[in-house]
């Protein structure tokens, strides 16, 4: 809405006073107009709460996207259908409450003295602690990449100097043993050197399984961090595969899940020979670091086989890895919730500020990648825990000035996948709908208005992982940015994406797409059942190989929604449409979801899966009997059944 503005010519001093009134009640009623006109075109638009940012709707019909190509609805956080699922998770408690004798800063560990009693130290000349240091070490004869090796030990008394990356601390009393840690450093790397031209640091900081609502209802702080630092929310990112991996390969890669396993991971085994984007930094004398918690499930490590050299200057995943397994605590779903004292994002959030901290400290460009799933990927509400830390980090990287010269991109990979929210309408279209922010310094905005406001028109277009690959690429030389892209599919968010922008352009495939209107389909209609018992055939025939695997039932169909997307009728000859089904199977009371197309050939319906065939309840140890991570998803182990048999 376009505001208009009005302006008065001064009074003329022959008017006589009847005149002067009679035209002061003319601007008073102006006046009025417009102010009940603003109220009532942004008393509808606008909502405003304590706990959710300002959601701006761009038309009276409700669309959080509302373009040529791609219609997208403006979703309530706590619509009716969803708020059944909110609720207050309850704080974690690490190590039974025992807190650490050890301590830490960026460059030395220290004695907690007040934790003393707490151990039952009374005689310190009986008290004795060392820390070890260790290291990654290359995986052998195509082993996994989780290979670690000690040095010597070192004995320490109240405080050390540390000059290695990571250190394994124990203590002991009366020789025996009573306490160990495990600390992460960032110690300069001789290889590196502080590039000569100015440069903007990068540092990418991802939640992962949190949609873009679920970060409004689980973290307004942070949201409100965020909002205060003018990052802008990019409405329309939609995630373009399944799970972690097929969203973020895209993002540091350009390439997507297939391509890669085409070009570069042919023999899915390890990463080496594939092009990420922290390569490309690193070439410029970055510095370079990628930290995941969570590390048993990781990005390139859950059931995959890792990387032979180390990817990135800093590799906090082997540290992660290690201690997980020595101190890791508090085990709930998939993850250790705790690493000794502290839970495991916590320790990667302090990891994150020490890193950026001694980045400042050193004069040194950074590229920087910090993925968190210990808090968020199983849990739809445990993210709300999280929030005064997050919201905290954000805080103190601003206050420090350490944004001053760094492009701060705040992520996710996708929405919650499993779980009674996502059965509903909206679960489903939040779980495609991931959240993206990119927080500019204001004197780099200044120096690219253009760019800037491509940006924030970007924000209510259709976007995707590809496209945020194509902005990082952009960012390697950001004082001469070209928005270079190859096609439709990628391009740089400095640049405007076409308001014509289709999902098909951009390669989002039908089942993921959330731009199109759907209508509920009844379940009983006999095209429904068709479709549905084909899904069940393609699993199925998935699973031939392995005959570990039983054959999969139908129970019931529980959803089915036609897509709006095309106009086409079936009756016309190479038309199609398509379906987005749900149904459970038997054994193991599997809930999928794909959406299908229904094509008409020689008069007859063809079907096809469009996408993938989704999982949205967990599998748990029912596919233990397989490695194939796409496969876990629809296996229910023979073993079991057997087993239950034999127990009977």
């Amino acid at each position: 809405m376009k505001t208009q503005t009005v302006k008065y010519a001064k009074s003329n001093s022959q008017k006589t006073f009847f005149e002067r009134k009679k035209n002061f009640i003319k601007i008073s009623f102006v006046a009025l107009v417009l102010l009940s006109t603003f109220y009532i075109y942004f008393g509808e638009n606008v909502k405003t709460t304590t706990n959710f940012e300002l959601v701006i709707k761009p038309s009276r019909n409700h669309f959080l996207i509302e373009t040529e190509g791609c219609v997208i609805p403006n979703m309530d956080p706590l619509d009716s259908s969803v708020t059944n699922f909110i609720f207050n998770e309850n704080q974690v408690i690490c190590n039974n409450g025992t807190p650490a004798l050890i301590g830490s800063n960026l460059t030395a560990i220290f004695l907690l003295q007040e934790s003393l009693p707490i151990y039952n130290v009374t005689d310190l000349n009986l008290f004795k602690c060392y820390y070890t240091p260790f290291f990654r070490v290359n995986p052998k004869d195509n082993s996994n990449d989780d290979q670690i090796e000690f040095s010597e030990s070192y004995e320490f008394t109240n405080s050390t100097r540390i000059v290695d990356e990571f250190i394994h601390v124990k203590c002991f009393y009366n020789m025996n043993l009573i306490y160990r840690d495990f600390f992460a450093f960032i110690p300069p790397k001789k290889c590196v050197q502080t590039t000569i031209r100015p440069q903007l640091n990068v540092l990418m900081i991802g939640l992962d399984s949190i949609s873009r609502l679920n970060l409004l209802r689980q973290m307004p702080k942070t949201v409100e961090i965020l909002n205060k630092l003018e990052a802008i929310s990019f409405l329309g990112y939609n995630k373009v595969g399944d799970n972690t991996f097929p969203n973020l390969i895209p993002v540091l890669t350009g390439l997507s899940e297939t391509e890669l396993g085409k070009s570069c991971w042919k023999e899915k085994r390890y990463f080496d020979d594939c092009g990420f984007i922290w390569n490309d930094f690193k070439k410029l004398n970055f510095t370079t670091v990628f930290a995941e918690d969570a590390t048993w499930m990781g990005l390139f490590t859950y059931q995959r086989q890792g990387f032979l050299k180390q990817p990135t200057d800093h590799y906090w995943g082997s540290f992660n890895l290690k201690a997980t397994k020595m101190i890791g605590n508090n085990h709930r779903m998939n993850v250790d919730q705790c690493v000794g004292d502290k839970e495991d994002y916590v320790r990667l959030l302090k990891y994150t500020e020490d890193f950026v901290r001694r980045m400042k400290e050193d004069n040194q460009n950074y590229f920087g990648l910090f993925w968190q799933s210990s808090l968020s990927h199983d849990f739809l509400n445990k993210p709300k825990l999280g929030d005064e830390n997050y919201s905290n980090l954000l805080q103190n990287l601003y206050k420090n000035g350490f944004l001053n010269e760094t492009v701060l991109i705040f992520f996710s990979d996708h929405g919650i996948r499993w779980g009674d929210i996502r059965s509903t309408f909206q679960g489903s279209l939040e779980e495609r709908l991931p959240f993206l922010y990119i927080y500019l310094p204001k004197w780099y905005k200044n120096k690219f208005p253009k760019e800037n406001s491509n940006l924030l028109q970007n924000a209510y277009r259709l976007t995707t992982p590809f496209d945020l690959y194509e902005t990082l690429k952009d960012l390697l030389d950001p004082f001469n940015l070209h928005g270079s892209y190859f096609s439709h599919r990628s391009q740089s968010l400095f640049t405007e994406i076409p308001n014509s922008r289709t999902c098909e352009e951009a390669e989002i495939s039908s089942h993921f797409c959330t731009c199109q209107r759907s209508k509920e389909v009844d379940i009983n209609d006999e095209k429904i059942q068709k479709i549905v018992n084909f899904a069940v055939v393609e699993i199925n025939d998935k699973l031939s190989n392995y005959s570990e695997c039983v054959v999969l039932d139908l129970i019931e169909v529980l959803n089915a929604r036609v897509l709006l997307n095309n106009n086409e009728s079936l009756s016309k000859k190479g038309a199609f449409s398509d379906f987005t089904v749900t149904f459970k199977t038997n054994p193991g009371e599997g809930i999928f979801e794909t959406t299908i197309r229904n094509k008409v050939s020689h008069d007859k319906d063809v079907y096809e899966i469009v996408g993938s065939i989704s999982r949205l309840n967990l599998y748990g140890t029912q596919s233990f009997c397989i490695e194939d991570f796409h496969l876990k998803l629809y296996c229910f182990c023979r073993q079991l059944i057997m087993d239950n048999h034999s127990s009977n």
